[in-house]
């Protein structure tokens, strides 16, 4: 296992999943969230042919490896409830994406955006980056905040629509949000537009 203490993530090599096909390997990303350092975070995923991930199909919280056993919290349903997992899985994403090497040790970056998020994550990861840059907006605390949040979780989703549209190779990603939406591409532009003027384009980090 390789660390990089300064980012706090570590990536285990890719290792065959029995009874699965030789196309298929598991690989591990774990990290120390910045807000719980005393917490570890695992996140398991698939890679297909080396050059494709998917998942996570697991997830586990564990004491940090910096942190003494005398010091070790009790980790309950609370714990994990408080940890922003859907911006901590994205964190983990990309960490292995900007990780993965070809077998000539170059970098394997090109099959997978980055920034991409699986498409069925897109509303909590949105609703994650919402509550990340304006959390000034609460949408209980009327008819107007209400609106605002409405908009922000649109215009963050809107984005996110559009890197994974970019990650599928879609030639015009505008066009493809836009019929999927049932508005007008200039629309969609417009959308886009807005989402970073609000601050909801750029990548949370952990």
């Amino acid at each position: 296992m390789t660390a990089t203490p300064s980012l706090q993530f570590w990536i285990t090599d890719p290792t065959p999943i029995e009874g699965a096909p030789d196309s298929l390997a598991e690989v591990v990303v774990s990290l120390v969230p910045a807000d719980h350092p005393h917490l570890l975070v695992r996140w398991q995923y698939t890679l297909e042919d080396r050059t494709r991930i998917t998942g996570p199909h697991g997830v586990s919280v564990h004491p940090s490896p910096e942190t003494p056993p005398g010091e070790w919290q009790t980790i309950g349903a609370t714990t994990v409830r408080d940890l922003p997992l859907a911006k901590l899985e994205r964190s983990a994403r990309q960490a292995l994406t900007l990780g993965m090497k070809d077998p000539n040790g170059a970098p394997l970056s090109g099959y997978l955006s980055p920034l991409a998020v699986p498409e069925e994550s897109i509303p909590t990861v949105a609703r994650e980056t919402v509550r990340e840059r304006h959390p000034e907006v609460d949408p209980d605390d009327g008819a107007a905040a209400a609106r605002r949040w409405k908009r922000l979780i649109r215009l963050a989703e809107v984005w996110l629509e559009y890197q994974a549209a970019e990650a599928r190779g879609e030639k015009a990603p505008t066009n493809v949000i836009a019929e999927t939406r049932g508005v007008a591409p200039a629309t969609v532009r417009s959308w886009l537009h807005h989402a970073k003027q609000e601050g909801l384009d750029s990548s949370p980090v952990f």
